[in-house]
């Protein structure tokens, strides 16, 4: 008997180790990233009405410009511990529609993983079934920046774009955009 307990208690220490291991994988880390889509970065959605926002936002929004410069607004707001970059339009409050949604969080990416960071080329590459927009920014116009520049992949159903801005060949901020033109 006593030359089995080693090998008893061997066996219930290997038991209890993959027990533990098996927790481990049955519940992964959380994943923290915010989807980054034609549609919109994770509840945000383009086409959302000022009240809809509200109540995701939990906060009051206010819109000074909507009947007056246009009818256009950007707010900067933080969604869940990520600023945000919001553009509002519409001849009312009640009328008010999301159009834009931009951040520069590296915790936003595309369903590809792609965010802040990603270099030019892969976000270039990884679209090849899209109608897409390579080209410089201005530092001031007519003055095309040197380090500067913008990648933009359309979805042509809809007129939407992932726009993705460029400093150094690095994505330095993404932005979702209810209609797109090429500069």
């Amino acid at each position: 008997m006593k030359k089995k307990t080693p090998l008893v208690l061997g066996l219930l220490a290997c038991i209890a180790l993959s027990c533990g291991n098996k927790k481990e994988k049955d519940n992964p880390p959380q994943n923290n990233d915010y989807l980054v889509s034609m549609t919109g970065i994770d509840s945000i959605k383009l086409e959302m009405t000022r009240v809809e926002l509200e109540k995701i936002l939990n906060t009051k929004l206010n819109l000074p410009h909507l009947a007056t410069d246009g009818g256009i607004d950007t707010l900067n707001v933080k969604y869940r511990g990520v600023d945000m970059m919001l553009i509002m339009d519409g001849g009312s409050d009640s009328t008010a529609t999301l159009r834009c949604i931009q951040t520069t969080n590296p915790s936003c990416k595309t369903a590809t993983g792609f965010g802040t960071g990603t270099d030019k080329i892969k976000v270039i590459d990884a679209y090849p079934d899209n109608r897409r927009y390579i080209g410089p920014e201005y530092e001031e116009y007519p003055v095309r920046s040197v380090t500067k520049s913008v990648v933009a992949v359309m979805d042509t159903i809809y007129t939407r774009a992932l726009v993705f801005h460029i400093i150094d060949k690095k994505v330095v901020s993404v932005e979702v955009n209810s209609f797109y033109e090429y500069y």
